[in-house]
């Protein structure tokens, strides 16, 4: 059956009266929220939406390495209040495909890699308009708007002229080759240039208020703001000539200190990634810098909460912190993303949703990309038009066979670009992540090349590397059998054990 045909298998809404819940962090209990919310909208030919009281936005950052939520306000001071102090943070997130292009697809669709088609850095054209969220909540009546850094290799003017669906009824979508130098578009999709050089993170915050400027108690609305920050410049030339660009307001800031944890023999793993071209001087200055170009996001944010409580909306706007993928500063033999290791895989995840709908603190439950897309379905109360792959981060759900995690390279030529800059290429891989071990497969011309196991938080002992005792080897594919199984599983998996899937994703 195709994938649109299980649409039949949806259950009639858990969403038709989802009780806007969430879990806490010790028990996974589900808290019900005050007066949960009616349906956002109708999809009938008028598209007005009946009355909701919640709004969202969605902050999406570029190539931010993790932090944990105890240092979550030393890395985003100016909103900590409402992010840290009355919000959400958590604490186990990961992104289900460690590149630009295929995790921004994951946001938008709520569906894995393998289900959406958008694989690869040099595939968003084959992203449909129609299976995703900001579509199917313009349908309900929610004012939608996208902002920033969309998809990789897609040019913003298809999208301002209509003809790439990104599913957003307003958009600003720019290309990113500096943070000073970029065109804009106008509405037939074609390029001009600013008047004045403004910092692309000052021009995405900008407009993000200007958009929030224009709403009001009549009608719901989802926002989604990717900022460029703190991704390195493109383009070629030293390394050093390749860093973030913050603003001068932020270039001189003091910032946390640098945690340095290089795996120091990497002969267990493949050949990519036993050789690492810098050392400790070069990533910290280069992490310094990227947290400054973090700070610029942070003072967006901190703006545009201010906004939200000047026009009363504060008390009904969730806004969810994340980034597309992690970072890697030298751990496991490695410089940047796209690799299965928790360095590139794992990102920070925080939610301010107001009080009235969750309690605030920690929570540790497995959470990834997969599930933004499915929790704003359920804050809504809007039933998607497709099959979803994630979990509402309001519902009670809380995993028990992992994560999901892939990559997919033979094909592309980007990773020089956007994948360490590695002399070698990264293969494809699928990754099992639980809370105490990681699996994965690296595969060429669809088979299987090598298989790591991991029991260690820094992925830096491969357990299958060692020649082991014949008893020890045994006791250990006893622990990795069912793993592998699951892995094969989910590797082709469809839907959400709530929505009937016969073969879910976890």
């Amino acid at each position: 059956m195709t994938r649109r045909g299980w649409l039949v298998l949806l259950v009639l809404v858990l969403m038709a009266a989802p009780g806007l819940w969430v879990a806490s962090s010790s028990s996974h209990e589900a808290l019900p929220a005050v007066g949960g919310p009616t349906a956002a909208g109708e999809t009938g030919d008028t598209g007005e939406a009946r009355r909701t009281p919640w709004n969202a936005i969605v902050v999406v950052v570029d190539d931010m390495d993790d932090f944990t939520c105890a240092d979550a306000a030393a890395y985003l001071p100016r909103s900590a209040p409402w992010l840290v102090d009355q919000g959400r943070c958590f604490e186990d997130a990961t992104a289900a495909s460690p590149v630009c292009c295929p995790a921004r697809a994951v946001i938008s669709t709520g569906q894995l890699p393998h289900n959406n088609g958008v694989r690869r850095q040099n595939e968003a054209i084959r992203l449909v308009g129609t299976d995703t969220v900001q579509h199917d909540l313009a349908g309900a009546g929610v004012a939608t708007y996208g902002v920033g850094k969309f998809l990789n290799g897609l040019n913003p003017g298809l999208i301002a002229s209509g003809e790439f669906d990104s599913g957003f009824e307003q958009h600003d979508f720019w290309p990113n080759p500096s943070y000073y130098t970029y065109p804009l578009y106008d509405d037939e999709g074609e390029p001009y240039r600013p008047e004045e050089p403004v910092h692309t993170t000052v021009r995405a915050g900008e407009n993000l208020r200007s958009f929030v400027a224009e709403q009001d108690d009549e009608r719901p609305f989802y926002a989604y703001a990717a900022f460029f920050s703190p991704h390195d410049r493109t383009g070629g030339g030293p390394r050093g000539r390749r860093l973030p660009v913050p603003t001068p307001a932020n270039v001189g800031r003091e910032v946390p200190p640098f945690a340095w944890q290089p795996e120091r023999d990497t002969r267990d793993k493949l050949l990519p990634f036993r050789a690492l071209e810098e050392g400790r001087a070069y990533f910290e200055a280069k992490q310094a810098t990227r947290v400054r170009s973090l700070y610029d996001v942070d003072d967006q944010m901190a703006l545009t909460f201010a906004q939200l409580e000047e026009q009363g909306l504060l008390d009904t706007t969730m806004v969810l912190f994340t980034s597309d993928n992690g970072y890697a500063l030298g751990e496991n033999g490695w410089h940047g993303k796209a690799v299965p290791y928790s360095a590139s895989v794992d990102v920070p995840m925080l939610a301010y949703v107001p009080t009235a709908m969750t309690e605030r603190g920690v929570d540790d439950r497995e959470v990834d990309l997969v599930d933004i897309a499915p929790t704003l379905y359920d804050l809504f109360d809007v039933e998607p038009a497709h099959l979803l792959d994630g979990h509402s981060l309001l519902s009670d759900y809380a995993r028990t066979r992992g994560r999901l995690l892939s990559f997919a390279n033979e094909r592309s030529n980007f990773v020089l670009q956007e994948s360490g800059y590695a002399p070698f290429r990264v293969p494809t891989w699928a990754a099992l992540r639980t809370k105490d071990h990681l699996l994965v497969e690296f595969y060429r011309s669809g088979r299987l090349l090598e298989r790591e196991f991991y029991a260690d938080p820094l992925d830096q002992e491969n357990l299958l590397w060692q020649d082991l005792p014949r008893a020890e080897r045994t006791a250990l594919w006893q622990r990795i059998l069912p793993l592998v199984k699951d892995l094969r599983a989910m590797r082709t998996c469809a839907g959400t054990i709530e929505q009937g899937s016969p073969n879910p994703c976890p």
